[in-house]
């Protein structure tokens, strides 16, 4: 919680459970933390929101365009570009050609998932300064045969190694899910990374872990009552069995080029944090 106030989030309180359940009747806790200042958001309409602010102030969006590259030349990255068509038939082996190089002032390499493996196809960056990756996958299920949602605000556990535990999320028509779990994905490599050819698709039978991790806070949670949801893969800096580490914000000072700045291990909260890591770089790219 301090770590919380130290951060400006306002409104924490410590709680004892009876006063939890009290606000969530469905809910078994002996304690609780509440934020009041929690929350969801629509996603796609923050996206196309930001594109529309972006492109009033002449922003040009290159869809179906792939950096597949770049080199250094002196202080200044030059970036690879080309079709994303043109990388259907790759071989993986190969160099890729670029169709157009750009010379920008700045970069800004946000490429999730494949940010890492961006970075070390930037030929003249020393590669010891990129982290190493680690990838996990995470299942949602939607709560399903119930006539109203049990919950009303979004429900965390305890963290578990590697992410948040198996919580309550509440969609913007207050339908319930529960997730993320946290499966370690093994064997992925630059070119599978930087391709993004992970595997998106649910295994049903992850369902099995779902139903005691959320009985430890929803005990009257009845069998049969999750349906899939949906699947995604969080990058990550740290792997099993390590401490967490946090987002990387990798400038200059790190990589000696000046311009570049590259996000590395933006996973979950990233979108909540979307905002303030985009003032945090543009407030490094304007002392430039």
């Amino acid at each position: 919680m301090n770590l919380g106030i130290e951060n400006g989030v306002d409104g924490l309180r410590m709680m004892e459970g009876y006063e939890a359940m009290r606000i969530e009747p469905v809910l078994q806790c002996i304690k609780a933390l509440l934020s009041p200042m929690s929350g969801i958001v629509d996603t796609h309409s923050l996206m196309l929101s930001l594109v529309g602010e972006a492109e009033s102030y002449g922003t040009t969006f290159s869809y179906n365009t792939t950096v597949i590259g770049g080199h250094r030349e002196g202080n200044t990255i030059c970036l690879h570009i080309s079709d994303s068509k043109a990388l259907e038939n790759w071989d993986e082996k190969s160099p890729l050609q670029p169709e157009l190089v750009l010379v920008p002032n700045f970069v800004v390499n946000s490429a999730g998932l494949s940010a890492p493996s961006l970075a070390k196809r930037f030929d003249g960056i020393d590669s010891e300064v990129i982290p190493s990756s680690y990838y996990a996958r995470g299942c949602y299920f939607t709560l399903s045969n119930v006539k109203s949602p049990p919950f009303k605000h979004l429900i965390y556990p305890i963290p578990e190694h590697g992410g948040l535990g198996v919580h309550v999320t509440l969609d913007l028509n207050g339908q319930v899910k529960f997730g993320l779990d946290v499966e370690w994905i093994d064997g992925v490599d630059d070119i599978l990374s930087f391709m993004n050819k992970f595997d998106y698709s649910l295994r049903t039978d992850r369902v099995n872990r779902f139903y005691p991790e959320i009985r430890k806070y929803y005990p009257s949670l009845k069998d049969g009552s999750l349906e899939p949801g949906y699947t995604g893969i969080r990058p990550k800096l740290s792997g099993p069995k390590q401490g967490s580490v946090d987002f990387v914000i990798q400038g200059e000072e790190i990589h000696g080029v000046p311009g570049l700045v590259n996000l590395f291990g933006i996973e979950s909260p990233g979108l909540t944090s979307s905002m303030a890591i985009a003032e945090y770089v543009a407030g490094r790219l304007s002392r430039l």
